[in-house]
């Protein structure tokens, strides 16, 4: 598990070296803590990484951080900053009710948004994934619509 967190992070960091230049905030897409560059963000432990309490590092939100509202991957809800969104627990969660927190979202802002699995378009993220998906992986009405990138 070290060498897969560590080449994790090496990753990350030779990723953002390009981003960080820019003079942009890097933000922990599981905490929300922000830092100066991706390489300082992604030195530190985060306290909400998905394999428990400090069991991993920080990992860069990928998308816009000038965003008006942060939008959750999984049930659509939205808030205003990205460590709003991640601090709660999310009522679909793929792990159960209130299991894990909110993901963010990280592909583009505006509708609309398509189905990864089978290709549907929705006017929010909220509507996608109220529905169950034919093409779902788990199999037919097993699963719901999951927005792609």
């Amino acid at each position: 598990m070290r060498k897969m967190v560590w080449l994790g992070l090496a990753g990350l960091v030779a990723a953002g070296v390009a981003w960080a230049a820019t003079g942009e905030k890097a933000v922990c897409k599981y905490c929300g803590a922000e830092r100066d560059s991706v390489q300082a963000l992604v030195r530190d432990v985060c306290p909400k990484h998905p394999a428990g309490f400090a069991k991993g590092r920080h990992a860069a939100f990928e998308g816009e951080l000038e965003r008006l509202e942060f939008y959750c991957v999984h049930c659509g809800m939205g808030a205003k900053h990205i460590k709003t969104l991640v601090l709660g627990t999310c009522p679909k969660h793929p792990d159960g009710f209130g299991k894990g927190a909110h993901v963010p979202y990280e592909g583009r802002t505006a509708g609309p948004y398509t189905c990864r699995f089978c290709g549907q378009e929705f006017g929010s993220i909220r509507a996608m994934t109220s529905a169950v998906c034919a093409r779902h992986p788990d199999g037919f009405g097993k699963g719901r619509h999951s927005p792609a990138r």
